[in-house]
């Protein structure tokens, strides 16, 4: 499997892990629905078995807010005055 960075702390993986090793965040996500499981290299944002939405899913990082590699929380959207 090819290295790819993790989704919580931004360290370079070996591709092989089920956990990041520096921060410990899982790297296999896995469908409530329908237990279909893959890497978070691939972000999807529905289940590629049943099209779950997978948006509220513990550990699926969400559009709206984003954990950058220095753990401060960047948002997205328009800036406050």
């Amino acid at each position: 499997m090819n290295a790819f960075l993790c989704p919580k702390c931004g360290k370079t993986t070996g591709g092989n892990e089920k956990f990041c090793v520096e921060c410990g965040q899982p790297l296999n996500i896995t469908c409530p629905e329908c237990s279909e499981t893959w890497r978070f290299m691939f972000e999807y944002r529905f289940c590629p078995g049943c099209g779950h939405n997978m948006k509220n899913v513990a550990g699926v990082i969400v559009e709206e807010e984003v954990t950058a590699p220095h753990s401060h929380k960047v948002n997205k959207g328009k800036p406050k005055n």
